[in-house]
């Protein structure tokens, strides 16, 4: 009989990597939480915006290993929500897979008399 949980070495390695792409656990001070917190639940239209941009900057500053004070005060820096949204993805850009783009409204078309000559 067997067991569900069982962990299966014969899945794929890119199934594995995919179901854990997204478990990243962060180390948070709770004062530092309510602060970045604070900011933007002010500036932003909703909390689950606010909490999607808290969360964003935690993982630039474990990632960058920039103290998430100094983080934000980069981007209270900024003069508007545009300002702040292209500093965040940036940061978001650099630091995750390759094959995609957050922030990019237009796809990026691959050069067709390039793509053509292409012999495999």
């Amino acid at each position: 009989m067997p067991i569900i949980d069982e962990d299966n070495r014969d899945l794929d390695q890119t199934i594995k990597i995919f179901d854990n792409f997204y478990n990243q656990t962060l180390v948070i001070n709770a004062s530092e939480f309510d602060i970045v917190m604070g900011y933007f639940t002010e500036v932003c239209t909703t909390k689950k915006i606010a909490a999607n941009f808290t969360t964003a900057l935690f993982q630039i500053s474990q990632n960058a290993e920039i103290p998430v004070l100094t983080l934000l005060e980069f981007v209270k820096g900024t003069n508007n929500k545009l300002q702040m949204n292209q500093l965040i993805t940036y940061y978001l850009n650099s630091f995750k897979s390759k094959t995609t783009l957050y922030g990019v409204s237009v796809v990026p078309r691959p050069n067709q008399s390039v793509a053509r000559n292409v012999v495999l």
